[in-house]
């Protein structure tokens, strides 16, 4: 074996195509040729291809093997990524996630990032923006009903697009989010574990959005392999106006707790499908005198900085792979760019989910990732 790199083996590989003696949709040379030919390692080999793979110059075609992309589709080299809003205290949208976009479309690619507001007006602007502006995009939808006709009509012009978070009904994008299903009933199954049966469900009233379904529906299959089938009266779905009325927000919760809490057949857990349940819920359980997790044991999708909570190691956490999101969705783009034309993608990446005082993570089962995450 020589000390060959394998950036060293890579750089002649671009030397050939740039040269023109490897053109567009030609065969590379497998892992196992530019093994034999450098004396190097299998694993530097695959090192180099898989380089040239996440920079876009060769793709990977079924039963053919590894070809030279046809690049002539980046006519900018930029790709936007917009987001529904920034939110920096809450760490929104976090540097792990770009920075694992980032890595997966490699330096040739800079990505442009925007904010429709959450509104559905300035979603279409930004949109329409981008589509002229850029190669391609990666998302977070806001699902308001003008928005879904203009996400089609950019789906079914090929325009290279990655949703994040949700997946519109009817919009047949590429998607990448969390295993909202896995985590969902890993946290529940915790829980019940722990001899908790009655167990509340508190979400803002959303509906289309896969996120939020995605959780319920878990919630409820869940509860159900433990013999609890109507959860209807420990559902609560606050309006989505409470959202900007943190004050109206911590009320509602309290009045909703106040009253699971001290019925006949009162909950002795909480599942929150996101982090500002989980801080007004901790809220109102100091003001009713609760004590978290001895009188309550709260489970939440931690999507802040751990520390915004206030006493978050009494929290049971799911946390979602930031990075691995980001990597994902790059990767899917990159691919799209590079003229890969399969059907449509959607990736759910597992969440690991962090027991209360102890620290403890758990991690869904292994069936559920390959290796990193799953496609569907």
């Amino acid at each position: 074996m020589t000390n060959t790199s394998w950036k060293t083996i890579a750089a002649e590989v671009v030397r050939r195509i740039e040269s023109g003696e490897l053109p567009v949709g030609a065969k590379v040379p497998s892992g196992d040729e530019l093994a034999t030919t450098w004396a190097v390692s299998r694993h530097t080999a695959d090192h180099a291809i898989g380089e040239l793979q996440r920079q876009g110059i060769v793709i990977r075609q079924r039963r053919w093997g590894t070809v030279v992309a046809d690049r002539s589709c980046l006519k900018t080299g930029r790709v936007g990524f917009l987001v529904d809003q920034f939110a920096p205290a809450y760490n929104f949208p976090s540097g792990d996630l770009i920075r694992g976009m980032q890595d997966a479309l490699g330096e040739d690619i800079q990505l442009s990032i925007a904010e429709s507001k959450g509104d559905c007006d300035t979603e279409i602007r930004q949109l329409r923006k981008i589509q002229t502006q850029s190669d391609g995009v990666i998302a977070y939808p806001t699902n308001h009903a003008s928005s879904c006709p203009v996400l089609r009509r950019m789906v079914d012009s090929g325009f290279p697009m990655v949703l994040l978070d949700r997946l519109p009904e009817g919009v047949f994008a590429d998607a990448v989010m969390s295993d909202n299903e896995g985590a969902t009933r890993l946290a529940i199954r915790s829980l019940e574990s722990r001899g908790h049966r009655r167990i509340g469900f508190f979400s803002f009233h959303k509906p289309g959005f896969s996120t939020v379904e995605e959780r319920h529906l878990a919630y409820r299959l869940a509860l159900a392999d433990a013999g609890v089938e109507d959860v209807t009266e420990l559902t609560r779905w606050f309006t989505r106006e409470l959202d900007d009325n943190p004050e109206g927000l911590v009320q509602a919760i309290f009045d909703s707790l106040y009253t699971l809490m001290h019925q006949k057949s009162p909950i002795t857990a909480l599942f929150c499908v996101q982090d500002s349940f989980a801080a007004a819920a901790l809220q109102a359980c100091e003001r009713m005198g609760a004590s978290v997790p001895s009188d309550l044991e709260l489970a939440t999708f931690n999507d802040w900085p751990p520390m915004m909570l206030r006493a978050p190691w009494s929290t049971h956490r799911i946390v979602q792979r930031s990075y691995s999101i980001g990597r994902a969705a790059g990767e899917i783009l990159l691919d799209r760019l590079s003229g890969k034309t399969d059907g449509q993608r959607v990736v759910r990446v597992p969440a690991d989910f962090f027991v209360a005082d102890v620290g403890v993570k758990l991690s869904p089962p292994a069936s559920n990732m390959s290796p990193e995450w799953r496609t569907t």
